[in-house]
């Protein structure tokens, strides 16, 4: 488990060095900065690493007070505001500055980042700060689970991810943040210090005119997981998760819209690569019905399965009950579930979002056998048509089976129900693929039915 945000530098209020000495948890903390700034969203993770005896270390300063000795130099993030902030060795250019173990320098990844093997080495959670062009970014994973590092796992991580630079911060159970609501606890631990970032709220947006949205065109927001660069994917490399997520929503997608339905989605070209409070602004803009973000699930090598993610109970919930929906056709696919189907986790994605919202894990991609069936398309077909009819359910729309020669729903369009049967009565069309497109010949016979084609006409 991690979570990853990309906070827009034009976006940030201030960055500040919260000095915790051990007194509140991370959630307490996010609670005080709330109340302090309830007109910014807020985003706490772990700081650096402590002493035994309590004192902060290696390279600490807050509003222009060092917190911890001096014994050294390294690279590290100085700033007086938050929007200014940058890397550079020069610890009293700004009012602070903030240092542990540099992963990415100036010059690119660091060949050998020198940590302490014993304190900060092997594979634990991990938490961390970097710049991505034009973007600030906080890291926390999960100690104990796949999503645990090595710093130079790490490292190779933040770069392929697009990081121009990037220092780690505390890790183990000491890796937490809260990241606008998604929270990853660690071992629940009080820590030394925690970096809080306040960000300006997006301004509320007018809610759509009514004949924008008539009812009968409900509206689907689409959101695939990641995007490029994404590291995310099998161990041998054969699968990535940002390809399967593309690949996916551009089957899920026509399917949709044969059926009636609108769909806006958070990435129109594969290369895109929004953050995660972006996405949920995109549902929220376009007044969506609702929210379904496409994915595909990381565990131990055992744990294989569908499952669905949404913000919290109870099952009588509008969210769960779009869930219970997909989930109800998945398992009529014969697609294997994980655990019940359903699972909860306060992910930004979901608790940004005004419409009821799921994410959903279609397999393992650290299980050899949901591998297999993820890299498959006639099994990703299986994923974007139960997917496709859970939302149907959902909506109360009746499901418009295909055709079996065109593949297309063998029924038109509710706005064009009442021409095509006059055109199927009078002869004028066989009453059969009505969506297809017209030949040559074809409209030859439709002119000839319609009495066009006769001399002298």
């Amino acid at each position: 488990m991690k979570a990853i945000c990309n906070i827009p530098l034009e976006s940030i209020e201030s960055v500040e060095v919260f000095v915790n000495q051990f007194r509140y948890s991370v959630d307490q903390v996010a609670a005080q900065a709330q109340a302090k700034r309830p007109d910014c969203k807020v985003y706490v993770v772990t700081g650096g690493m402590w002493n035994a005896d309590g004192s902060a270390c290696p390279l600490l300063k807050a509003d222009g007070k060092w917190i911890s000795p001096q014994p050294w130099s390294s690279y590290g993030y100085a700033w007086d505001t938050g929007p200014d902030i940058t890397l550079t060795l020069d610890r009293d250019a700004r009012d602070n500055f903030w240092s542990t173990t540099c992963l990415i320098g100036h010059n690119g990844p660091i060949a050998e980042p020198s940590y302490d093997k014993t304190g900060q080495g092997g594979k634990r959670g991990r938490a961390g700060m970097g710049m991505r062009p034009g973007y600030l970014r906080l890291y926390a994973s999960q100690d104990g689970t796949a999503d645990a590092r090595t710093p130079e796992a790490l490292r190779d991580d933040m770069a392929a991810d697009g990081c121009t630079s990037f220092v780690m911060g505390d890790g183990g159970g000491s890796a937490q943040c809260w990241f606008d609501g998604q929270a990853i606890p660690g071992d629940g631990r009080k820590c030394h210090n925690y970096i809080i970032v306040y960000a300006k709220k997006e301004p509320a947006e007018a809610p759509p005119e009514k004949e924008d949205k008539p009812m009968s065109k409900p509206i689907v927001c689409l959101d695939p997981g990641h995007g490029p660069g994404c590291v995310n994917g099998s161990l041998d490399g054969s699968y990535k998760e940002c390809e399967f997520t593309w690949d996916l929503y551009t089957r899920l997608r026509p399917l949709l819209e044969e059926q009636g339905i609108t769909v806006v989605s958070t990435r129109e070209i594969e290369s895109d690569y929004p953050g995660l409070s972006a996405r949920a602004s995109v549902s929220n803009r376009a007044g969506a019905d609702l929210f379904v973000s496409l994915h595909s699930n990381a565990a131990g090598s055992s744990a294989r399965g569908f499952v669905a993610f949404t913000s919290a109970p109870p099952e009588t919930a509008v969210r769960n009950k779009l869930a219970a929906a997909i989930i109800g056709r998945i398992r009529a696919a014969g697609v294997v579930i994980w655990g019940s189907g359903l699972a909860h986790e306060l992910y930004t994605v979901l608790a940004s979002t005004t419409a009821p919202a799921v994410l959903l894990e279609y397999g393992f991609h650290t299980n050899d056998q949901d591998v297999a069936l993820l890299k498959d398309g006639s099994y990703r077909d299986k994923l974007a048509q139960a997917t496709c009819a859970g939302i149907c359910d959902y909506l109360g729309l009746e499901v418009k089976e295909p055709d079996g020669e065109s593949g297309q729903p063998n029924e038109p369009d509710s706005w064009a129900k009442e021409a095509w049967s006059k055109a199927a009565a009078a002869g004028v069309f066989d009453g059969t693929r009505p969506r297809d497109a017209l030949t040559r010949q074809e409209a030859a016979v439709v002119l000839n039915r319609l009495g066009l084609l006769e001399k002298g006409d």
